[in-house]
């Protein structure tokens, strides 16, 4: 009897609700830390076309960007464990991991969702360059430290590492050459003003398949079905496959019942059409993309160590 009554103290003071209330009881957003139509808006978006369906009360996308994607994540990061914020994640989140006096850590105070998708990145020169092959790249770069001078758009960030970790791999200093824009990186390779990037390959294709740029190879663990003539970077005997990834997370703390609805809702979001469509017009499902929570915490680790690695060598942390 004692019991009965304590539960049922328990209940009328309002401590027990979480647990006994139907989730959601209101429409859950989408935080992307980034600016409207880049490659993780669209994704986002494209996914939350799946997501709907299934939700009573909606879901809405909220643009946060600033700070290199760290606004969007303090602003998760302050919000309550309840599973109605979800953080959109990138690579970018990764690297920042590494930085100090990050004021919010992808790693100790988020729960990984799921890994959405990961990204090809191609190394690609102008279409007239004099290097047909990467090994005449690399012979050249070998013989002439630095003088290969490759763009991309974040000192510091995805597109340095992956350029500069990606060359030190075949034994080649490169001189990194920020820009602001993708599309100034690409007029610059054509233009002849330097010699090529390390990007993804949906944001180049168009133009190699225009022959007005030349990719020397796809960074992945096999030929990329759009390029079947350029080999891949594991062929070629170059042990280095890093991709940009995508994945959606919660708050640390969020109620595990709450995030496994999440995650299922995640799930059948990516069999609607309109994802479908997305990623196959943006050849996202070439490399398999999804990993579940426990996987993707793994992968974001080691991904972790690997920037950690490539940031001392560059000297941007100790």
């Amino acid at each position: 009897m004692r019991r009965k009554v304590t539960l049922g103290m328990i209940f009328v003071l309002g401590l027990a609700p979480l647990a006994f209330a139907d989730f959601p009881e209101r429409a859950i957003e989408i935080v992307v830390p980034f600016g409207a139509g880049g490659g993780s808006d669209t994704a986002a978006r494209a996914l939350v076309e799946g997501l709907k369906p299934q939700l009573k009360h909606g879901v809405v996308v909220t643009n946060m960007p600033g700070g290199g994607a760290t606004k969007g994540m303090l602003h998760v990061a302050q919000q309550p464990a309840d599973g109605y914020t979800v953080l959109a994640v990138t690579t970018s989140h990764l690297i920042d991991a590494v930085k100090p006096k990050t004021r919010a850590n992808i790693l100790t105070d988020f729960d990984p969702l799921c890994r959405i998708q990961l990204d090809t990145s191609s190394v690609t020169v102008s279409g007239t360059s004099q290097f047909k092959t990467l090994s005449d790249l690399i012979e050249f770069g070998r013989k002439n430290p630095k003088a290969l001078k490759f763009a991309g758009t974040s000192p510091g960030g995805w597109s340095e590492i992956q350029t500069v970790a990606f060359f030190k791999k075949v034994g080649v200093d490169v001189t990194f050459v920020p820009f602001d824009s993708g599309a100034e990186i690409k007029a610059a390779i054509i233009g002849g003003h330097i010699t090529g990037a390390v990007e993804e390959l949906a944001e180049t294709l168009p133009l190699i398949q225009a022959g007005k740029l030349k990719s020397l190879c796809v960074i992945m663990e096999k030929r990329h079905p759009a390029l079947p003539d350029v080999p891949c970077s594991q062929e070629l005997g170059i042990d280095y496959t890093h991709g940009l990834m995508r994945a959606w997370a919660v708050k640390k703390g969020t109620p595990q019942e709450r995030q496994k609805f999440l995650l299922e809702l995640i799930r059948k979001g990516m069999e609607h059409p309109t994802y479908q469509k997305f990623v196959k017009e943006n050849h996202l499902d070439v490399r398999p993309g999804f990993l579940g929570p426990e996987e993707t915490r793994k992968y974001w680790e080691e991904q972790v160590e690997f920037f950690r690695t490539v940031l001392k060598e560059l000297g941007y942390v100790n």
